[in-house]
């Protein structure tokens, strides 16, 4: 940026600094509940408010550092800002994903990353060199701070994905395990995940073609950065009020060594078809697949494996198909052409009603109601 600093499109960075110190002082004074979670939410925060308040300064001609000091603290404070905000997020989602998530000795080895700081300390590097200054390079430098800002603009980003990567591993997990969840809390995480990951990309290919391309309108589409940073900050926020609390989870493998059948028998096939048909366990509305292992007497895990292997699906998929096909026999039911269609659809299993028009119509084509109308028109024209 080459304009003062209380510009606009400044400003934006001055927001996000004050919204992200705002939003940890919540989270360290005003939060009851200090979880791991809310640890490394504060430290994504943290880390977002100062890199946007370093490359404020770091791009700023008003405000720029002059002492040899503050160019290296400069320096270290945007590159460990930048690092930390890539761990934090990721350690968040996998905190709020994972059930009885703990710190482990592996997890340290992210930590290596920060070792990019006192290498480039010790090559010499300071903000004068990351702002690519005329006069102050020799061919050596050079390549060594292109190494670095190719580092820095990576590093958020694959860590972004790998976050995003992890939400969509945990949403298949709970479908393994639930017949009915709602699916709001992780999909908005996803979304917002994905929103910092493109935005990370975004911030790498504007650096990558900042060096091919005029440097205004580079500048100007780096400048698209910051404003949505700013707007998911302020979204992961609201979504960490809302949602986090409400994720389920899956149930976590045993560390010991458990006995699950590599061969799958067509009596435990028919026991889990007999469950479904006749007894109907499909109509319990909250029914989890450990529960309807016990009903079955086969390991939960094992009758994962048989439905994902065998019916090519997963539980909650295979749960609430045979929920639609229950509620399409009432809807052709003249017995029940009184119910109402949230009669029909309590009666078939189902506790939402977003969750039953989705799977009705993917099975069906149609709607519950079109649905009903169209037996009924065939009912009347059928020949007495």
């Amino acid at each position: 940026m080459k304009t003062p600093i209380f510009n606009i499109h400044d400003l934006i960075l001055v927001l996000t600094s004050v919204v992200c110190l705002l939003l940890v002082v919540f989270y360290w004074v005003l939060a009851q509940q200090k979880t791991l979670s809310a640890r490394f939410l504060s430290g994504f925060f943290l880390g977002v408010g100062i890199s946007a308040l370093c490359n404020l300064l770091l791009w700023s001609d008003v405000v720029f550092p002059q002492s040899e000091f503050s160019k290296k603290l400069l320096l270290v404070g945007l590159v460990g800002a930048i690092i930390g905000k890539s761990l934090c997020l990721y350690f968040y989602v996998l905190s709020i994903t994972k059930e009885q998530f703990s710190t482990e000795r592996l997890h340290a080895l992210h930590l290596i990353h920060l070792t990019i700081i006192p290498a480039a300390l010790l090559a010499g590097l300071d903000s004068d060199h990351l702002r690519f200054l005329p006069g102050i390079y020799t061919e050596y430098s050079v390549q060594l701070t292109n190494a670095l800002w190719h580092y820095l603009k990576c590093l958020p980003m694959l860590y972004a994905f790998a976050a995003a990567w992890q939400i969509r591993r945990y949403k298949q997990q709970l479908k393994n395990f639930y017949s009915s969840l709602q699916l709001d809390g992780p999909w908005w995480l996803f979304i917002l995940t994905m929103g910092f990951a493109l935005n990370w990309a975004w911030s790498l290919i504007v650096h990558l073609l900042g060096q091919s391309i005029n440097a205004s309108i580079s500048d100007n589409f780096g400048i698209v950065d910051n404003y949505l940073t700013f707007f998911l900050v302020n979204a992961l926020f609201i979504y960490s009020l809302l949602y986090a609390h409400q994720l389920l989870h899956p149930a976590e493998k045993s560390r010991e060594r458990e006995t699950v059948s590599q061969v799958t028998s067509d009596l435990d096939i028919q026991s889990i078809r007999d469950a479904m048909e006749k007894y109907q366990l499909y109509l319990k509305p909250n029914l989890t697949i450990e529960e309807f292992a016990k009903q079955v007497g086969i390991h939960y895990r094992e009758v994962s494996s048989i439905i994902n292997k065998e019916f090519n699906t997963n539980f909650f998929e295979f749960v609430n198909e045979y929920r639609v096909k229950k509620a399409k026999s009432l809807l052709q039911d003249s017995a029940s052409a009184d119910k109402t269609i949230l009669d029909i659809l309590l009666e078939s299993g189902f506790n939402s009603k977003s969750s039953f028009h989705r799977f009705f119509k993917r099975y069906t084509g149609m709607s519950a109601a079109d649905f009903r109308k169209k037996q009924q028109s065939a009912q009347t024209q059928q020949p007495e």
